[in-house]
């Protein structure tokens, strides 16, 4: 009798032993771990975002415009990275020798492949500019889209959406985009980017015009005419950056009344 009590309160006392779950998370997998105790910490400020487990070793992500950093033990999901450089993006009908006044304020965006649904499936964050001669050499990070082949669009505050078609994109190697042709090849071509769509504003991609040249940029234009523009890129009707938004600008912006960006 009493071997038959002890068996049944060790069965209980088994049972009762608290069990630590652990498994993870990715693409090809997914599970939970439990643990106890700490506490959780998130901090934040205009340029970085930090996440903490208080009574962990320091667990989390940092964060800022240009960095992030992974400290501490914790769990990820594993996706490829991949970076472009643009070497050349060009203007139509700017001033000046070839260039030397082809900057321009840009976002890419990374789209389905061979016009089928053209659904973009990355855009840029933040805005950038190129150089004056119409280059972007500092890598830009493409982050979560597997290697494979993509339509990649540029979309700049004067002018609008050009797309190069099927670029293939490797996490290996920086992929050089060149809008100057229709192919991306090498050599410095003729294509340019057409001009004219000025509204919305110049903070974020999304606030940066409607990637159409309409009536909407043609009442903004008029009502900037003969206005002075010294620096020649203060003021985004001046299309072809002089220092004056006059009747050439007008001219170009009716050119291409009515166009819309390639999608």
């Amino acid at each position: 009798m009493k071997n038959k009590i002890f068996q049944i309160f060790l069965a209980v006392t088994v049972i009762a032993i608290p069990v630590i779950a652990l498994a993870s998370t990715s693409t090809n997998y997914e599970g939970s771990k439990e643990h106890g105790g700490p506490v959780n910490f998130d901090g934040t400020s205009a340029n970085y975002e930090f996440k903490a487990e208080v009574g962990h070793p320091g667990a989390g992500v940092s964060t800022s415009t240009n960095y992030e950093v992974f400290h501490g033990t914790f769990w990820e999901d594993v996706t490829s990275t991949m970076s472009v450089t643009i070497q050349w993006a060009v203007p139509e009908m700017r001033v000046g020798a070839t260039s030397t006044n082809d900057d321009a304020i840009f976002y890419l965006t990374f789209r389905t492949s061979q016009n089928t649904d053209d659904v973009i499936v990355f855009e840029m964050p933040n805005l950038a500019t190129t150089s004056n001669d119409g280059t972007y050499a500092n890598p830009i990070i493409i982050s979560g889209l597997t290697p494979g082949t993509y339509d990649v669009g540029i979309k700049t505050h004067q002018h609008i959406t050009k797309i190069l078609q099927d670029i293939f994109l490797t996490d290996t190697t920086n992929t050089v985009l060149n809008f100057s042709q229709i192919d991306n090849s090498a050599p410095f071509g003729d294509v340019r980017l057409l001009a004219g769509d000025v509204s919305g504003a110049t903070s974020t991609p999304a606030t940066m015009g409607d990637d159409v040249v309409n009536s909407v940029d043609l009442s903004i234009i008029i009502n900037e005419l003969d206005n002075d523009d010294l620096t020649g890129n203060d003021i985004r009707s001046n299309l072809n950056q002089d220092t004056v938004i006059n009747s050439v600008d007008l001219s170009l912006m009716l050119k291409n009344l009515d166009l819309e960006g390639e999608n």
